[in-house]
């Protein structure tokens, strides 16, 4: 039997396939001949990753995992997800104006954020103890997250200083160096003075900071 998040990423699944499909022949073929397929990539990399949602829900048995019956007396935990997808919405938003790269960045951290707030959903929907949930969620997610946010912590900064010293002076770059290295020593040696600072107030340095080099890596290369 097919369970809610099953159902709800099928009809994802159609209803981007056929847009897809509809933006194709709406689109047509544009004067040398060739098919406009930006738009149809886009929709069908969706309905391929809701196609994957849906595989997975079947998979770890959706129809059985949730209560419905006392489904309102579960707790949610807080979480930084929908956060994440207002980010995407924007870099989306910026893209579409000034690069396509930022776009698919944009549709990336969408998509992204839509299956991570997915899972989190599942997972406080499993029990009434949400240790044992967040456990469960972390066995689902913890081989795809690590290497990916791995990845990304390290690609992303790299890519974006790199726009912003290019676009930079020679002196303005210098200066830009020399103050960001300074505010990220002077972060380690509160984080190492401090061990029990609070997590969230962590968490809040690291969202600004990235969101503060995200828009300045965006405002550069539109700068060129």
């Amino acid at each position: 039997m097919l369970g809610i998040a099953s159902r709800y990423f099928a009809g994802r699944v159609a209803v981007a396939t056929a847009a897809a499909v509809a933006l194709g022949l709406l689109t047509g073929m544009d004067g040398d001949g060739h098919i406009v397929m930006f738009g149809t990539i886009v929709l069908g990399t969706a309905a391929a990753a809701f196609a994957l949602l849906a595989g997975l829900a079947l998979a770890i048995g959706d129809g059985d995992s949730i209560d419905r019956e006392r489904a309102h007396t579960y707790p949610a935990t807080p979480a930084w997800w929908p956060i994440m997808g207002a980010i995407g919405i924007g870099i989306l938003m910026v893209g579409l104006v000034v690069d396509g790269f930022i776009a698919i960045l944009g549709v990336a951290t969408l998509l992204v954020s839509a299956i991570e707030w997915t899972f989190s959903a599942w997972s406080e929907h499993l029990s009434q103890d949400q240790e044992a949930n967040a456990l469960e969620r972390k066995r689902m997610m913890a081989p795809f997250e690590i290497p990916l946010y791995g990845a990304l912590a390290i690609a992303l900064p790299v890519v974006l200083v790199s726009r912003i010293l290019l676009t930079s002076s020679k002196n303005g770059a210098s200066w830009f160096a020399i103050i960001a290295s300074s505010i990220i020593l002077g972060f380690a040696f509160v984080l190492y003075a401090k061990p029990d600072l609070r997590r969230a107030i962590v968490a809040s340095v690291l969202v600004l900071g990235g969101l503060a080099l995200i828009v300045g890596g965006i405002a550069a290369t539109a700068r060129g």
